[in-house]
This record gives C-alpha cells, structure tokens and sequence, in this order.
C-alpha cells in the first residue's frame, strides 16, 4: 500500500474525477489502479501526521461479506494510523463515499475531507475532521454523506488553522459556504486493532475484495507402469503472474470413469513450493491433484493425467501350466 505524499494529495484539490465505468470492480490485493479511489493510510491525529503502513491480507469474511465472499484484511504496524480509501470529488455538495468496516474486536478510525469552496480565500482550504469507530460483531457501513465533520479552514502552505470550527455534514458545509471538489480519506485501526474492509464506493465506482485466481498443474514422470510400481507426481501452484505459491494440496485417484477419492493427507509444499508424492500403481489409474479453499482463493484442480498399467503377457499357446 503506497504512502500517498502531502503534495499529491492537496494536488487533488480542485480536481473533478475521471469518468466512472458501471458494475463492481474485483480486486486480490490492496491496489485498485485508479487515480481517484485507492487507499492509503495516514495519521489519526493529523491528516499529514507521521503513519506507518498496514499488512494486508485477503480474508473469507469475517461474518458475511458486504460483496461477494471475501473482504481485504488490514493489520497496523500500531496505533495511530488509519487507514483506508481515498476518494476525489467534484462536488462537495454531492458527496457519497463509503465503505464496510467490520472488526471482531472493534476499531476506531477518523474520516478526513479537503475541499475548496467559493468562500476561501487563495491559498486555504476546508478541512473537516470526525471521528470514527466500528463496534465488534458485524459490518458497518461508513457514509461521508451521513457523517458530521468539524470544519475548520486552513493555509494550504502551513496546514494551521485559520479559525474557529463549525460541525455540519458535507452536503450542509456546502449549502453554507458554496460548493467544490476536493478529496476525502476515511480510515480505521486508530486503536491498533486488525479490521478488514469491503464495497468501497466513491467516484461513481465500487470495488469488491475477491479471491486470487491460482492455476493447480499435475506432472508424472511416467504414465505406463507395470503393476505394482511407483510413480512419481509432482502439483505446482502458480498465481496470475506465474509465481509458485506453494499452497499444499490433495491427491486425487480414481478408476477410469469412476468417483475421485483422496490419495493420503494434505502434501505440503518442499523445495520450490512443489507438491511431490510417490504412489504405487496396481491399476491403470487416473490422477489430479485438488487444491483446497484458503483464505484467499477458492478451490481447484489441475487436469487429470492417466497411469496405464500393463497388462501380463498372455502365456504362449500350448504352454505347459503348473
């Protein structure tokens, strides 16, 4: 997750965002590669106070998932960080950025907006500041448009404060004092605690934490045997970029045609991040490897290869039997 810089987001200020395109965007990891919603983390005391980064991790759940199955995991290095979306707007009046929260321990967090109205001089800015917090046991639902801020005006160049505060809700600020763009953070884990996040809107655009696509591949390194023998199968496991991720995995055999059944335990990655086994074949056998479902990808298999037992050869005719 990228520390975004002081300058870069006051270069927000102002700024209308991009065309938004329709339907929920599915995401693995902590970037959504858009310019006008993405997260950062900043300071729960101070917009452009020091912040440390958060871990992240993609999660089934907690509970039930706002959008789809999964949410994204955020662990702080420690207190005094939050961390979330950041979202540009055009229209301070019209703002309606959110996000899902949820907690099992609950979390504190603090929602930011920086926006240029009619009646600021060059050189300041608003500032509105509130105060968040999600209880533990479900999701909750953080709206910019419902949330009160303290409003307090500021020198672009200094970041102080150039005067009393006033409490109001965006769509309110702005019936007040004109409207405008600008941009809008809100983030949790204040109070240390993990939290994980989902269904980010903002911008005209939703995004939606899923699972990574992983590929389960079999090789064997021989497929005609006589009975009895051992063959050995290797299953490799690769992300979308062709990384070995070493999840662990089940063999699968059946009789042509037959019900799969699992061959042995769960075979944990070696060398590599390959999964190996030796297997003795009576049989001609069908073989695959199943990957189960993790946290942060659905199940799978990989294709299934066929080990051909050799039949005896038939006993010359007129051969003596004993």
């Amino acid at each position: 997750m990228a520390l975004v810089a002081s300058a870069t987001m006051l270069a927000a200020l102002g700024a209308a965002p991009a065309q938004a395109a329709e339907g929920a965007q599915r995401l693995t990891g902590p970037g959504t590669g858009d310019p006008d919603v993405f997260l950062t983390y900043v300071g729960c005391d101070a917009l452009f106070g020091a912040a440390q980064p958060p871990q992240s991790r993609l999660n089934l759940g907690p509970y039930t998932s706002p959008l789809g199955r999964r949410s994204l995991g955020l662990v702080p290095a420690s207190g005094g960080t939050a961390s979330g979306p950041f979202t540009r707007f055009g229209s301070l009046a019209a703002l309606d950025a959110s996000v899902a929260v949820a907690s099992t321990s609950g979390s504190t967090g603090v929602s930011y907006v920086m926006a240029i109205t009619p009646d600021n001089v060059p050189g300041t800015a608003w500032r509105g500041r509130a105060a968040l917090s999600a209880p533990a046991g479900s999701w909750t639902t953080v709206s910019t448009a419902a949330t009160s801020y303290d409003w307090t005006l500021v020198d672009l160049a200094t970041l102080a404060s150039l005067g009393s505060s006033e409490t109001a809700t965006p769509a309110a600020f702005a019936a007040g004092h004109g409207d405008g763009a600008g941009f809008v953070v809100t983030g949790f884990g204040c109070d240390g605690s993990p939290f994980n996040i989902d269904a980010v809107r903002g911008a005209g655009r939703t995004f939606d934490w899923e699972g990574t696509a992983l590929a389960t591949g079999m090789s064997v390194d021989r497929t005609s045997v006589d009975a009895g023998q051992s063959v050995s199968l290797t299953g490799r496991v690769s992300d979308p970029g062709g990384r070995v991720t070493g999840d662990p995995l089940v063999l699968e055999s059946r009789r042509p045609g037959g019900a799969w059944a699992p061959v042995g335990d769960l075979v944990v990655s070696g060398p590599g991040g390959l999964s190996r086994v030796d297997v003795p074949v009576t049989e001609t056998t069908e073989f695959r490897w199943h990957r189960p479902e993790s946290q942060y990808a659905d199940e799978g298999w990989s294709d299934a290869v066929t080990v051909t037992v050799a039949e005896p050869a038939a006993a010359p005719e007129g051969a003596s039997k004993k």
